[in-house]
């Protein structure tokens, strides 16, 4: 699931008793792999991103990061804590799975995929669980490469998504799901309804009153085939059972070619 994981940066249990204690505690075990850093340079930048916002997410999980311009790889750990500790959550509660990515500022891609990758545990309950009370670090690396082997067997294609979102409070939360892929592409187009258009005509004019534009965008994403339907699955769960406001196509692709930044 989460293939730049370290088994050398995994770790069972913490003595630290809060939240500043554990950014010291994860400073010196990244520190140990990383050579071209010191503890005090990761945990200040640790530190400088909690200050923006807190990286504790829901549900047991925070993911503190950073990104140095002198690194070329990635440094991704996480400590289990199975009794919890407070990391300023979203929902308030303890976390228990504390992972963390330091890596190269060149690969804003990956590391934006390698924190998506890590969030989608959340709604995972049964591999979570699993991970809280795993014993060693061996157990760890075991259950996340199930979840990348059953991925691997389907061949490396590529397929496009299209959705149309005209519901601002989904657009966050669907953006996020389509950056599981390092290698994939998203933009993001302004667009209008076709009620923008069609109230100017005479024959419809009655039928929109308010000419005022309303929330509109399409997102058009190139993604490997294999997190196909783990996107769709997650897309679905964003947007619940409500087929209103936003529409969804996927398609396979004849060619692709090219990256581009997100």
């Amino acid at each position: 699931m989460i293939k730049l994981l370290k088994k050398e940066l995994i770790q069972i249990g913490s003595e630290s008793t809060n939240k500043d204690e554990l950014l010291k505690e994860i400073a010196d075990l990244a520190a140990n792999e990383c050579k071209k850093l010191s503890a005090k340079e990761i945990y200040t930048s640790l530190t400088n991103r909690e200050k923006l916002s807190s990286t504790g997410l829901s549900q047991g999980i925070a993911i503190p990061h950073s990104m140095f311009d002198k690194l070329d790889q990635f440094y991704v750990g996480l400590i289990v804590i199975k009794e919890g500790i407070d990391f300023d959550s979203l929902d308030g509660e303890d976390s228990k799975l504390i992972f963390f990515s330091i890596g190269p500022k060149s690969q804003q891609n990956q590391h934006i995929a390698t924190l998506t990758s890590i969030s989608k545990l959340a709604t995972d309950e049964n591999l979570k669980n699993k991970l809280i009370n795993a014993i060693n670090p061996d157990q760890v690396t075991s259950l996340l490469k199930v979840g990348d082997d059953n991925k691997d067997k389907v061949a490396d294609k590529k397929c496009q998504f299209v959705i149309h979102v005209q519901e601002e409070e989904l657009f966050d939360d669907i953006l996020e799901v389509l950056t599981s892929d390092p290698d994939g592409v998203i933009s993001v187009i302004d667009a209008q309804t076709a009620g923008h258009y069609l109230h100017k005509l005479p024959l419809f004019s009655s039928f929109w009153n308010d000419v005022e534009d309303s929330f509109s965008k399409i997102i058009v994403s190139v993604i490997n085939k294999k997190l196909m339907n783990e996107t769709i699955r997650r897309i679905n769960m964003v947007k619940g059972d409500d087929k209103s406001d936003i529409s969804i196509t996927v398609s396979d692709l004849i060619y692709f070619d090219g990256s581009t930044e997100y």
